[in-house]
């Protein structure tokens, strides 16, 4: 009896003994369960219609209204904000926030934020360039065929040596060239749309005004919808365009690609989480996932 005892004991001491070589009685995931529970609501932060990264984020994610132009199904009570900038100061502020940014968007010297994988992919250079980022894009100088030989000299410029300063920004479209011989063309290019693609047009245009002083070229910021609006109406010479054109767009202009980017996912740094899958991400905009704890990595 003593003997049957003492076996039932050391085995219930074994018992406890893996346990606590486990860490404990709790189950692994508990940890981030309970991180996940705490932030509560999601905080949902969007760029505003007419932006070509939230056009290429909805059409991605499947989240555009077919057949409508800057119409998709991102939740209206997300909160709108006007550039990747104002994204990143608002997901800051929040510990429940999550935002979407592109690749451009310096978020290097923010603590406060941190960025996570998309379908256990990072952006980088390389998937980006391969198109291996699920969030992948193209960024482009849209214009009329209208035999402006200071547009054509300037994307000359853009395509080719101007390459290594898309470089510093996004990944190049091109493979670029190391020599740029301009034609000189005199007088004034107006360049008006996407905030993202706007901090590297300005950098292009301030190196070609280098190689040819007989140009002035003007980069004005909107969003990519107004930029084109602008091309068309002849407010502008050339838009810059951060999502595919529409199909009546491509009947009028010629889109030139300048850069490929990607768009990232950035949460406040406190946020548990270090991967997001697609579908979890597009059920979070659309509304239909509404809690942090519901989000939960696969």
């Amino acid at each position: 009896m003593r003997m049957k005892k003492w076996k039932c004991f050391a085995a219930a001491a074994g018992a406890a003994c893996l346990l606590m070589a486990c860490g404990g009685s709790e189950p692994a995931g508990d940890g981030m369960d309970e991180e996940l529970e705490a932030l509560g609501e999601i905080k949902v932060i969007t760029r505003e219609s007419g932006s070509g990264t939230r056009s290429s984020f909805a059409q991605t994610l499947g989240l555009s209204e077919e057949g409508v132009d800057d119409q998709d199904y991102i939740s209206e009570a997300a909160e709108t904000v006007t550039s990747g900038e104002e994204v990143v100061s608002a997901v800051a502020g929040d510990k429940s926030a999550v935002g979407y940014v592109s690749w451009g968007t310096d978020i290097s010297g923010n603590e406060d934020v941190k960025e996570l994988s998309v379908d256990g992919v990072q952006a980088d250079e390389q998937t980006i360039g391969s198109g291996q980022y699920p969030l992948d894009r193209t960024l482009y100088l849209a214009s009329q065929d209208d035999q402006n030989a200071l547009k054509e000299d300037f994307l000359t410029y853009v395509t080719g040596k101007g390459q290594e300063i898309v470089g510093e920004f996004f990944v190049p479209a091109e493979e670029g060239k190391e020599v740029f011989l301009s034609s000189q063309p005199s007088g004034t290019l107006r360049i008006h749309g996407s905030t993202s693609l706007a901090p590297v047009v300005e950098a292009l245009a301030e190196a070609y005004e280098e190689a040819n002083p007989n140009a002035d070229i003007q980069v004005t910021a909107s969003d990519s919808s107004q930029g084109i609006t602008d091309t068309l109406t002849g407010d502008c010479d050339m838009a810059m365009v951060s999502r595919e054109l529409y199909d009546y767009e491509r009947d009028v202009l010629e889109p030139v690609p300048v850069a490929k980017d990607g768009i990232r996912i950035i949460v406040q740094a406190s946020n548990p989480l270090e991967d997001v899958a697609a579908g979890t991400l597009a059920d979070i905009y659309r509304g239909d996932t509404a809690r942090w704890a519901d989000a939960e990595e696969d």
